[in-house]
């Protein structure tokens, strides 16, 4: 086989690679991001069409979601202040050139997952 014919055999099949590898990455790991949803309708509205709901089921979904927001709600802030508990524990074991660094740490986690809660993609680690 002649240089040339090889040279754009192996162009080729990048070319191709390149394309599945992009098709697998957007189907199986960015759409599996929180927040990622393929339409901006209505979360509820989806969900009742997806699982083929009828009016009183939707009704009754969208009571019991209503329900436990409140109990979810609760167990959001016990997360939270068991984390906060958790840090403030970790920083009493820093030294203060550590201390620093955690903090940098936890201030990049917290913008990582703001993005993610507002389905932005995930930016490269530079």
């Amino acid at each position: 086989m002649e240089p040339k014919t090889k040279t754009l055999l192996l162009i080729l099949v990048s070319f191709i690679l390149g394309l599945v590898g992009g098709i697998v990455v957007d189907r199986y790991y960015i759409s599996a991001f929180p927040g990622h949803r393929q339409s901006r309708g209505d979360p509820k509205k989806e969900f009742a069409q997806r699982l083929k709901l009828d009016s009183i089921q939707t009704a009754q979904v969208d009571s019991l979601m209503t329900a436990h927001r409140a109990k979810m709600e609760d167990v959001r802030k016990l997360f939270l202040a068991s984390r906060d508990s958790l840090r403030m524990d970790i920083r009493r074991h820093l030294s203060d050139e550590q201390k620093k660094l955690y903090d940098d740490m936890i201030k990049e986690m917290e913008s990582r997952d703001s993005r993610h809660r507002e389905g932005e993609k995930p930016q490269p680690k530079q």
